[in-house]
């Protein structure tokens, strides 16, 4: 197998592995999603005391539905980079065989009659080869614009737990616990999106190796 058949192989992999990390992460976004549910309706308990607490709920809601249109975004690039994985596999065979009738061929009397279409097979190669590419390399820009943008929840967890610190010690352990949820779930997200990444690092390595 080539060294670029190799690599179609390997981001293959990639995109298939991509995609199950995301689907956990959409699992997790809905947890989000519950607990600003949650948080928003404590604080409506409570009243003026906890505006400020509320006000955060929104931007937890925010987070969750960014992170969950992220995950779905570049779940759509993974199964796209499968699918043409498998369009350049069947290209690179072919222009093999292409090869193979061309070398053959090179003493017959009409042997420049293959040309075009060897010609042809070789653009549509190198064509696909780059369109590939260039989906794992959106892919990869993206599970690190997410992963940047997890680091907000980080930020909320911390705003809330300061905003609990205004609410009567009863209610306070409610609002912590939603911090702490934040944080929690945003580090299992994380988790998954580095996951993802490390794949691509180590395709790097193959490659530069």
């Amino acid at each position: 197998m080539s060294k670029k058949r190799t690599q179609v192989s390997q981001y293959y992999v990639i995109a298939a592995v991509v995609a199950a990390e995301l689907n956990h992460t959409l699992t997790y976004c809905k947890q989000i999603n519950l607990t600003a549910s949650n948080a928003q309706a404590a604080s409506s308990r409570v009243g003026n005391a906890a505006l400020g607490f509320k006000a955060l709920t929104g931007f937890i809601d925010d987070l969750a539905c960014y992170t969950m249109k992220a995950a779905k975004d570049i779940n759509f690039l993974a199964n796209k980079a499968s699918k043409m994985a498998t369009e350049v596999a069947r290209a690179a065979t072919a222009l093999k065989h292409f090869e193979k009738a061309k070398l053959n061929s090179r003493n017959a009397a009409y042997s420049q009659t293959i040309l075009p279409a060897f010609k042809n097979i070789t653009d549509r190669h190198a064509e696909l080869q780059s369109a590939f590419q260039k989906i794992i390399n959106k892919m990869e820009v993206e599970l690190f614009d997410l992963k940047r943008n997890l680091r907000t929840a980080n930020i909320l967890a911390s705003i809330c737990r300061i905003e609990a610190c205004r609410v009567n010690i009863a209610n306070q352990a409610t609002f912590n616990d939603v911090a702490n949820r934040v944080d929690f779930v945003a580090n299992k997200i994380r988790q998954r999106v580095d996951n993802a990444i490390s794949l691509f690092d180590t395709s790097t390595q193959s490659r530069a190796a």
